[in-house]
């Protein structure tokens, strides 16, 4: 049974992520875990750290779903686990009928302008997820598995989180996973 700590990250991770940050009150943290004001200020001196050790707990859920199992999975040659990692997310969005995007997505958008504290770990994982990429163009290329159309793989890391990204906004927006199917044959065709 989680302690009343963990109830609160989690129901607060899940109501970030369908309706924000700035949406989401105290109140309704509180009745969706169970826990009352009080313990929520034993453990938490505020909403905004509240948030960051959501974040962190996403950022731990990620690696160990997602991350690893795509682009840290060394059975799989490089370019089937950059595309993996691609399917893993539409896996996702279809599970969840592509009403919810990205968790990370969603919160960089609506927190990024507001809050400095909430914004660096957001951008920490985009760092994160891009250097995984990156290293595995490089392995890719360096087999010869990859062309890269020329570009360096530095060069194409980022844009590629950023494909990521786009798709599952777009999935989110029309409810529908063909922006991020269409995502995946472009990044099959661009990585060569």
């Amino acid at each position: 049974m989680a302690n009343n700590k963990d109830r609160i990250v989690e129901a607060a991770m899940d109501l970030f992520h369908d309706n924000g940050f700035q949406a989401t009150g105290l109140e309704e943290i509180l009745s969706s875990s169970g826990v009352c004001k009080s313990n929520f200020y034993y453990h938490f001196k505020s909403k905004e750290e509240l948030g960051i050790k959501v974040i962190e707990r996403k950022v731990r859920q990620m690696r160990e779903a997602v991350m690893d199992p795509s682009l840290g999975n060394k059975q799989l040659s490089p370019k089937q686990r950059v595309v993996e990692l691609f399917n893993c997310m539409l896996a996702f969005c279809e599970a969840h009928e592509c009403r919810r995007g990205c968790f990370f997505g969603n919160l960089s958008l609506e927190l990024s302008d507001r809050s400095e504290e909430l914004r660096r770990p957001l951008s920490l994982f985009f760092s994160e997820l891009e250097a995984m990429v990156e290293t595995c163009l490089q392995e890719g290329h360096s087999q010869g598995e990859l062309t890269l159309r020329g570009l360096q793989p530095a060069e194409l890391a980022l844009p590629i989180v950023s494909l990521l990204q786009g798709g599952l906004l777009l999935t989110k927006t029309h409810k529908d996973s063909a922006a991020l199917r269409d995502s995946i044959k472009f990044l099959r065709t661009c990585i060569g």
